[in-house]
Parts: C-alpha cells; sequence; structure tokens
C-alpha cells in the first residue's frame, strides 16, 4: 500500500511581499490534511476614513506561497475565496482589488445616503497553475510561487463621509489531476 504522505502538498512559508498599514498581520496558514486547501488569516488589514482632515487612505496586502507537488501528481488550477466586509455612508467610496496568480478582479462600492451601507465581501478568483514543462529524464514539472494580492482605496466626499472596509482571510484551494 502506498503511503498516503506521498500525496500530501507541502507549502514553504506565506512571503509577505508588501502589507499596508503597519500594524497588519498575517498568521501562519492552516493547512487542510492532504495540503490542498489553505486558509489565510489577516488582522489589521484596514482602509479607514472617519474624520474629515484625511480624505483618502489605503491598504495592501501582497504575498506568495509555493506549493511543493509530490511526484505523479499535478496542478492545474487553483481558487482563492477573499472575505471582509465594508461599511459606508455619505457618499464614500472603497475600490478593491483582488489578485490570485494571472487572474484580477476590481469592485467599487459606493454610499449614495446619510444611512450605513454594510457590506460583506466575498470574492472568488479562479486562476490556471503557473508550472514549467515536465522534465525530460524525470518527468518531474516545478510549479511557480501562488501570487495572492488584496488592494483597497477608500476616500471620502465630505466631512461627513465615512468609509471602513477590512479583509480578514484568503481561502485558497487547488485543483489537482
Amino acid at each position: 500500500m502506498a503511503d498516503s504522505k506521498q500525496n500530501v502538498i507541502e507549502w514553504g512559508d506565506f512571503r509577505i511581499l508588501s502589507i499596508t498599514p503597519p500594524e497588519a498581520k498575517v498568521a501562519s496558514p492552516a493547512l487542510s490534511p492532504d495540503g490542498r486547501q489553505l486558509s489565510i488569516l489577516i488582522e489589521g488589514l484596514t482602509a479607514r476614513i472617519d474624520i474629515a482632515t484625511v480624505s483618502s487612505a489605503v491598504s495592501i496586502l501582497v504575498g506568495s506561497i509555493t506549493p511543493k507537488v509530490p511526484h505523479g501528481m499535478s496542478l492545474f488550477a487553483m481558487r482563492a475565496d477573499f472575505r471582509g466586509q465594508a461599511i459606508l455612508t455619505n457618499g464614500a467610496r472603497a475600490t478593491i482589488q483582488l489578485g490570485l496568480g494571472r487572474s484580477s478582479d476590481n469592485q467599487t462600492l459606493t454610499s449614495h445616503s446619510d444611512v450605513e451601507d454594510y457590506v460583506e465581501i466575498v470574492r472568488s478568483l479562479y486562476s490556471p497553475v503557473e508550472a514549467t514543462l515536465p522534465n525530460s529524464e524525470s518527468g518531474d514539472v516545478t510549479y511557480g510561487a501562488i501570487t495572492i494580492s488584496i488592494m483597497v482605496t477608500v476616500a471620502s466626499t465630505g466631512s461627513e463621509s465615512a468609509v471602513l472596509v477590512e479583509f480578514d482571510s484568503v481561502d485558497l484551494e487547488l485543483w489537482t489531476g
């Protein structure tokens, strides 16, 4: 019987390339037993405007992580679910840009009233994996680092505008064949 450890995808560390605000942190990723699913928990990745003196703000997370795929297993696609929330009032605006590998998604949220708009953010991105051609002698394939990015820009239209956008997790799933 084959050792089940041979079919487990192993991972390097999540490497933060850029993060703003400075107090934002990324916890060590939580893995499924087979390594095909990964949850990245984020703390403090917020963009906020709630006073009249600052009319715009930004939060950014860009990072990468590399899978080590067992011999004989191949990856062909991946999906990431980005989760967060936004609260906007009085004409405040939030522009959200998400990235996974070769895919990206953009969304703009705007409040048109003095009533707080609460938006739960759940966005899924799909991307092919990046890999080398199989080695002619060993048949091994090398997979590239998976990049994940979140960029949020918030802006107010006046002293009564307020906005808060926060992302708290990214769940990554690899599709194997």
